[in-house]
């Protein structure tokens, strides 16, 4: 069983599996229940492919306390996303968002502050994977293939330094959005 340090956690790994039977990215789950197993809490999502209909469920054991959003877990590092998954979400949602209140449109505001607390969310999560002593994640955290991927074209991005420079630049945004 798939183990999840929230309910955010939980619908970006959704999020990220294809279908099985057609390979669309994505999940789009029509019943979620939340049932008790022995000593666990385990959450059930059901669904159909809406390309396909080929019937997908995902069940997680919730482990831990539920972290306030826009974070996507505990202290600890994921066990079900990699830290180039969490570095391409944390890029995509910074690039829809202007580097200024300023340049974007006032209705479009809050949305923009969702976006980059999302892109900062997402690097905490990319800095977790940074054991205690080292300067960079190892090449072994990566599961995915497209982790495996943005490790391979560059390592460098991956080193604590720059981590936690794109954290800071991301989180002056947030800032200004904040005060906005």
């Amino acid at each position: 069983m798939l183990l999840s340090r929230s309910t955010e956690e939980s619908h970006l790994y959704m999020d990220l599996q294809a279908c099985p039977g057609c390979g669309i990215d994505g999940f789009e789950w029509d019943s979620h229940s939340t049932q008790v197993r022995g000593e666990d809490l385990v959450s059930v999502y059901q669904g159909s492919c809406p390309d396909c209909g080929t019937a997908r469920e995902f069940e997680f054991v919730l482990i831990g306390q539920e972290p306030p959003p826009p974070a996507l877990g505990g202290p600890e590092p994921s066990r079900l996303i990699d830290p180039g998954q969490f570095l391409s979400l944390a890029r995509e949602a910074a690039a829809l968002v202007p580097a200024s209140p300023a340049l974007c449109p006032p209705d479009q505001v809050a949305d923009a502050r969702e976006a980059i607390a999302v892109a900062v969310a997402a690097m905490d999560e990319v800095g977790k994977f940074v054991p205690a002593g080292a300067d960079a994640v190892p090449a072994a955290a990566f599961t995915s293939e497209a982790g495996r991927a943005l490790y391979g074209a560059d390592p460098t991005q991956f080193r604590r330094r720059r981590i936690d420079a794109v954290t800071a630049s991301y989180r002056e945004v947030l800032t200004a959005y904040q005060i906005a």
